[in-house]
């Protein structure tokens, strides 16, 4: 699974940007006094894109989390940034069946329901589980879970790709969670390490704050 982290985008106007020269005025900045220095510094800082709430790690676990978040009537008003290493989603295929799989519980066959993936799901591939049987190689000793008479399942095999394709139609929809492609994390400091917001500095440079990661 992948660790998961949290954050929520903040429109931020044109003049906070980050400008492609900006490196250049640091730079001569840096090179005149301490007062300029600690000056500069400090627009380093406000120049720092801000979200509520940043997830690290676009898995099956994290896109979930952004979509259960987003879909939250109570957080209508944050911003969320899911950000994912690999350059984009691939579709899962529609004639070959992937070994990647996982059999979920019913509390996440509820959380696939309440964010509107089951149905996607559904039409695509999965298995009920009924019973499930697990015996010693050592003896006769066994076993056996299921429902009486088999009235409901107990649990159900999805693919991985599937889950995680029927997520991400989901997120399309979410207009306060942005999906960010390609960022590799470099670093992270947290609010509970003394930082006033929680920081994440990415591969290529950027930084991003938030108050929950």
């Amino acid at each position: 699974m992948n660790r998961l982290f949290c954050t929520t985008l903040v429109k931020y106007s044109p003049r906070n940007a980050i400008l492609p020269n900006r490196s250049v005025q640091w730079h001569r900045a840096l090179s005149t006094t301490t007062s300029n220095q600690h000056t500069t510094t400090e627009t380093a800082s406000s120049d720092a894109q801000h979200y509520d709430i940043i997830i690290v790690g676009g898995g099956m676990v994290g896109t979930a989390l952004a979509c259960a978040l987003g879909k939250n009537s109570r957080l209508q008003n944050k911003n969320i940034l899911l950000l994912e290493a690999a350059a984009g989603f691939k579709q899962p295929s529609t004639e070959q069946y992937s070994n990647r799989v996982s059999a979920i519980s019913k509390g996440t066959y509820r959380l696939m329901k309440t964010i509107g993936a089951w149905e996607e799901m559904e039409r695509t591939r999965v298995k009920p589980v009924l019973k499930m049987q697990v015996w010693d190689a050592c003896s006769d000793a066994l076993i056996t879970f299921n429902y009486d008479d088999f009235a409901e399942n107990i649990s159900w095999i999805v693919e991985n790709d599937v889950m995680l394709a029927s997520i991400y139609r989901q997120l399309e929809g979410v207009q306060n969670v942005r999906v960010r492609y390609s960022s590799k994390i470099a670093s992270c400091e947290l609010i509970r390490d003394g930082a006033k917001k929680s920081t994440v500095r990415l591969a290529d440079g950027e930084t991003l704050k938030c108050d929950l990661l």
